[in-house]
């Protein structure tokens, strides 16, 4: 019996030993903190995460623009629980209300989104951007961001032409490939072009025109251009209205696609780009120095440079989105073929004053 209870004892402990090493090996085997990593079937966050937080779903933002973007903001509240609300105004009266914000110290909106490039270089030298570099930044070229990150472009705007055929037609003009074309006596008062002044577009459109020219050459063509254009319209949206309804035959306009163009998929409505160059910028985004939702801020610019953000974007508002390796819709134009003026923001920019005073001048010996 005895015998038999000291074998029944070896035997046990034999059990017990084998299990000690089996668990030991499966320890062994499995990786530190494997229970704390994601699973496979979790979903990978979106970059654009990076600086969220819950609490922010209480937020809500103030963007101001020169377009109206309620659709891009609803698909990022869509995206984040974020509120986001616009304030459509000109480049000059964005300028403007900043600058009076600041020196009041009520800053009240907290992101700029889409205007003229030199509007915000102007804003950016002014102190009214805080510097800001996304970790989405490195998917965009340098010549689309300011160097000291108080902002950067996200989608490519040209100035074309849209054109109405039927309109063309009856004065028997073919449509015009070139801006020497717009010189046509036929097309005298049948040419829409937004004011320097307070339209981007059209600022952008006579400093690229001078930078290109020459300042002698540059202005005679510019003082040709003036007594085309019956009056000068308050908003670079006015221009595509009017040759949309007939009322113009060519608008000088900051083009986005084809399609946009044709509202209604009005097929005489045609949009060209000058085949002897045309103004260009990269459709500029920035925070606010002052603003109150800093961080939720982060977020919207975040979100609007993501891969996600510029995908919707390109795809609601037929514009050609910068962020590196992106697929270009088949209906939108293709860098490689649109000939760019070669253009100086920061000329731009510094030079505002001087070429806005000298505009003025024009028009008034013009009689606008």
């Amino acid at each position: 019996m005895k015998k038999l209870m000291v074998l029944l004892l070896i035997i046990s402990m034999l059990f017990i030993v084998v299990a000690c090493n089996n668990n030991e090996s499966a320890a062994d085997d499995q990786e530190p903190g494997l229970a704390d990593q994601p699973q496979d079937n979790q979903e990978e966050q979106p970059s654009w995460m990076a600086n969220y937080t819950e609490d922010m779903k209480n937020v809500s933002l103030n963007v101001y623009s020169v377009s109206d973007i309620t659709h891009i903001l609803a698909a990022f509240t869509e995206d984040t629980g974020i509120k986001a609300e616009v304030l459509q105004m000109t480049n000059g009266e964005i300028l403007q209300r900043i600058k009076n914000e600041k020196d009041s110290g009520n800053v009240l909106a907290d992101v700029w989104y889409r205007g003229g490039a030199d509007a915000f270089v102007d804003a950016a030298q002014g102190g009214y951007f805080m510097s800001y570099e996304s970790h989405e930044a490195e998917y965009f070229a340098d010549y689309t961001k300011d160097e000291n990150n108080y902002w950067i472009g996200t989608t490519m705007t040209l100035v074309g032409f849209v054109v109405n055929t039927e309109v063309l037609e009856d004065i028997g003009v073919e449509v015009p490939q070139k801006w020497d074309d717009l010189l046509n006596p036929d097309l005298k008062g049948l040419v829409s072009m937004p004011d320097p002044a307070i339209s981007g577009t059209a600022y952008n459109t006579v400093s690229a025109i001078l930078q290109t020219r020459g300042e002698d050459a540059g202005w005679e063509y510019l003082e040709k251009l003036i007594d085309q254009v019956p009056f000068f319209t308050p908003r670079g949206s006015d221009p595509t209205n009017f040759t949309v309804a007939g009322e113009s035959a060519v608008g000088v306009i900051a083009a986005f696609g084809e399609r946009q163009m044709r509202g209604d998929h009005n097929p005489s409505i045609q949009l060209v780009y000058p085949q002897d160059g045309t103004g260009w910028w990269p459709q500029p985004l920035a925070i606010l120095d002052g603003a109150k939702n800093v961080e939720a801020s982060k977020v919207l610019v975040d979100w609007i440079l993501s891969e996600e953000g510029m995908k919707k974007i390109s795809e609601m508002d037929d514009v050609l989105a910068l962020r590196e390796g992106l697929e270009v819709p088949e209906h939108l134009y293709k860098l490689e073929d649109v000939t760019l003026f070669p253009t100086d923001f920061q000329a731009n920019a510094l030079e505002r004053d001087s070429i806005l005073s000298k505009w003025e001048e024009k028009i008034s010996a013009a009689g606008h």
